[in-house]
């Protein structure tokens, strides 16, 4: 069986890429970057869940805007490779529900947390992934770790 090599992108959102002329002028939400981006390329990396999990609906959203055979790699978010994630990123109700310990810090590690938080924000990732998955869209899930782990 022969391979396939898909060249693509780190996102249809980078601000260079958008900045640079290269989506038509016409082309200006979010939403209609993504459709004109996937009929250029097979595959992109969407690093924004790097920084804070989405929602479903979101990842469901890039399903719908991206043709059939069209690929997600998705960038693990911070929490789960060893980085130091700012508690903004979690979901309000989460961070009611951390630790008063916890609640006051400015970045935390998947060490830090209680049991059931880490199980719950690791719940709400598998979450995003499903609707990519179960569409045939979901490429690879890179984990990038820090040089410290």
């Amino acid at each position: 069986m022969a391979g396939r090599i898909l060249v693509g992108s780190c996102s249809w959102a980078d601000k260079t890429l958008i900045d640079s002329g290269w989506y038509p002028p016409s082309v200006k939400s979010p939403a209609e970057r993504l459709r004109y981006y996937a009929e250029q390329f097979p595959i992109v990396e969407a690093d924004s869940p790097y920084y804070a999990i989405p929602l479903p609906q979101v990842a469901e959203s890039w399903v719908q805007r991206t043709p059939r055979d069209f690929l997600f790699d998705i960038k693990s978010y911070a929490l789960f490779t060893g980085h130091g994630t700012p508690l903004a990123s979690f979901p309000k109700e989460v961070r009611a529900a951390l630790p008063s310990t916890l609640r006051d810090k400015k970045n935390v590690y998947a060490k830090d947390l209680p049991p059931d938080t880490l199980d719950e924000m690791w719940r709400r990732w598998n979450d995003v992934l499903l609707p990519l998955d179960s569409a045939g869209k979901l490429g690879v899930v890179l984990f990038q770790f820090p040089p410290w782990f």
